[in-house]
């Protein structure tokens, strides 16, 4: 009986661990582009348009599950991405550079932003694609918000240059594969000190449109 009960859970099992990297079942996690079509690779280079609002907390009090409290400052930018190392396991590496305005409660200020951008090619959901992807680097602004002067004098540090973490999630439709609807936390990061004597420098939550090619 119990060699029974194993074989039938063993045959239960079995499938559906098959089909987790395979691009006919509903949910799957991906490898590669799961909306590649045959013989075609998936699109390396990304412009991203978007914006959103400057919180009041750190890094980690600013993701919207946790009901921020936010500035009068937004921003509205964009950022081109490519792609450059497929990585195994439906991971890429490449680059970003990007630029905003920022304004709101001060005068409008820049910032330009640069860094290394790791990327996942994600879940799917039936239709739906879901995917993250993190960027690490440098941010430069001309002028800082009001936000970032509270913790300059905080820390008796400068926030004009600090390190940047841009992370995400994109999702898109089988039906539009080269669109992402991009959610992304835009962080100026002090690095615990390393730049700028800083600790933390501002945080806004973004959305966005991406177009692949």
């Amino acid at each position: 009986m119990k060699r029974w009960i194993i074989a039938a859970l063993v045959s239960t099992v079995m499938p559906a661990t098959a089909s987790a990297d395979d691009k006919s079942s509903w949910f799957h996690i991906a490898t590669s582009d799961p909306f590649a079509a045959p013989g075609e690779t998936a699109k390396p280079n990304g412009i991203l348009v978007f914006g959103g609002a400057y919180t009041a907390e750190t890094a980690g009090g600013s993701w919207p599950w946790t009901s921020p409290d936010y500035t009068d400052d937004y921003f509205i930018g964009g950022a081109y991405t490519r792609d450059v190392f497929d990585l195994p396991l439906g991971f890429a590496l490449g680059g970003e550079v990007g630029a905003s305005l920022r304004f709101g409660n001060t005068d409008a200020s820049g910032e330009i932003w640069s860094g290394g951008r790791l990327s996942h090619a994600g879940i799917v959901l039936g239709n739906l694609n879901i995917a993250p992807a993190v960027t690490l680097g440098l941010s430069a602004v001309s002028d800082t918000l009001p936000i970032e002067e509270e913790r300059e004098e905080l820390y008796d540090g400068t926030a004009t240059l600090l390190g940047y973490i841009g992370a995400e999630l994109s999702f898109r439709v089988k039906t539009m594969p080269n669109v992402e609807l991009v959610y992304r936390l835009h962080h100026r990061s002090g690095g615990d000190g390393f730049f700028g004597d800083m600790h933390e420098g501002s945080n806004a939550n973004a959305l966005g449109v991406r177009i692949r090619f």
